[in-house]
């Protein structure tokens, strides 16, 4: 059923296409150039990127042999096999395994700390627990950035504001 449904959008957005290039090689035959008149044109633009939301938060791939923390003010955030979100100051096994932060910036937010460990708190509430396919290590980096650049004016989703508190905050440790 999913292969038809596939093949039936395939053939029509080939039908589409062919009929647009048929039209686009039409000339201005019954709009000619005229003393007086200025040109005009057709043009394109992407339809799938009119259809994305305004402003997107940066996304890293959901999929990868890594594992992917976000950090932020001074903390790492990490989701765990466990269906745990760790909060610290330094990096999960960060003693023992080679890796880092990018070498520039996602992002840029003005969303208070307080406000992303009540995020973390609330992970697995709001979205789950952790799976291997679909909501693992790389979907939590990608919502808590989605929180930290769409978030208007600093303001905190409400899902973060509840009290699941299902985190272990390390941010303590050797302060």
């Amino acid at each position: 059923m999913q292969s038809n449904t596939f093949l039936w959008i395939f053939t029509l957005l080939f039908l589409i296409e062919i009929e647009a290039v048929w039209w686009s090689t039409r000339g201005n035959e019954n709009c000619p150039r005229r003393n007086g008149t200025d040109p005009y044109y057709f043009g394109t633009t992407n339809l799938l990127c009119m259809l994305r939301e305004k402003r997107e938060a940066p996304r890293r791939a959901q999929w990868e042999i890594s594992h992917r923390f976000l950090y932020y003010q001074g903390y790492y955030f990490d989701f765990l096999e466990n269906s745990k979100v760790k909060i610290g100051r330094s990096r999960f096994d960060g003693h023992r395994c080679d890796g880092g932060l990018e070498a520039s910036p996602a992002g840029y937010s003005n969303v208070s700390i307080e406000c992303l460990k009540g995020c973390a708190r609330n992970y697995r509430c709001q979205f789950g627990d952790h799976s291997l396919l679909f909501n693992n290590c790389h979907y939590f980096a990608n919502r808590m950035s989605s929180v930290l650049c769409t978030s208007k004016e600093g303001l905190c989703p409400t899902w973060c504001l509840k009290s699941c508190d299902d985190a272990t905050d390390y941010s303590t440790e050797g302060v």
